[in-house]
């Protein structure tokens, strides 16, 4: 049975939140209104800080919403997931390179990026999970760039043929974008194992994908969007026993969200399924 497959790997162990404390020290006995002048920030600085902090906010709010496992960090940003309510054991506030390796997620700033240099670029994945202003969430690539890109490349053959399989399934239909995605390999795994397990006992409509990177062909999409299950409109009642399914699944196939939603741009509800990032790779072969 798919939904048999072995968990993902464990969360390595990382230590707890450290937050670094940052101090302003003034000196001298006489500082005259002049100087203060001087020293003072200029105005014109006062927006960009105001967006490096507001680029700080979102991208910790991102994190915290889609990615699981470990999540290595600059102090500021682990003080904003540590408010999203990101679990401590799951934070590792960077201070060497060495540590890196121990992270699943990097949130890249400018000031992280100061500090390792080119060091990151060795171990993690070169197109980022997302990019929120200057502030890049990428994959920490344990086995190396080459390796990981040889992987990635092999579990996106394995999408396009599980996707082209979905397509020629007479339970499930997609509009012509989703229908491209899928034959293209654009897809996260777990998505194609959660639609051929639902298309066995209902008729599906697939709206959209969503939550890719930026090149869906490096980074899946992790989002389903259904717009009619056997032939209806979904509702909590009509797709109470499909999210009961998906949340009983373990480990990795487990999504981090499966409801009912309205979307903006849509003409009814839908049911999304969305699982966590980074998406793994093997899970069609394992």
């Amino acid at each position: 049975m798919l939904f048999g497959l072995p968990p993902g790997r464990q969360l390595r162990a990382a230590g707890g939140l450290a937050l670094a404390a940052a101090g302003l020290l003034v000196a001298g006995a006489f500082v005259n209104s002049r100087a203060v002048q001087q020293v003072a920030a200029p105005t014109e600085q006062v927006p960009q800080i105001d967006a490096a902090a507001r680029d700080r906010e979102q991208a910790a709010a991102w994190v915290a919403r889609q990615v699981s496992g470990i999540i290595g960090c600059d102090a500021p940003v682990c003080a904003l997931l540590a408010e999203q309510r990101v679990a401590p054991s799951r934070l590792l506030p960077l201070r060497g390179q060495e540590e890196v390796l121990n992270a699943d997620v990097v949130v890249v700033t400018p000031a992280l990026l100061d500090f390792f240099g080119a060091g990151l670029e060795p171990v993690t994945a070169p197109e980022p999970l997302a990019t929120v202003g200057d502030i890049r969430i990428v994959q920490v690539t344990p086995q190396g760039v080459g390796t990981f890109a040889k992987a990635l490349e092999r579990d996106k053959r394995e999408r396009r043929e599980a996707g082209r399989e979905l397509l020629a399934n007479p339970r499930l239909a997609a509009t012509p974008a989703a229908t491209r995605q899928l034959a293209g390999g654009e897809v996260d795994a777990r998505i194609l194992v959660s639609l051929a397990a639902l298309a066995a006992s209902h008729r599906l409509y697939v709206r959209q994908f969503g939550d890719g990177g930026g090149d869906p062909r490096k980074v899946p999409y992790r989002t389903v969007e259904i717009s009619s299950v056997d032939g209806a409109e979904p509702t909590e009642a009509s797709v109470s026993g499909i999210v009961r399914f998906l949340e009983a699944q373990e480990s990795r196939f487990h999504p981090i969200e499966a409801k009912i939603a309205r979307p903006v741009d849509a003409v009814s509800t839908i049911l999304r399924i969305r699982y966590a990032a980074p998406s793994p790779t093997g899970s069609l072969s394992s």
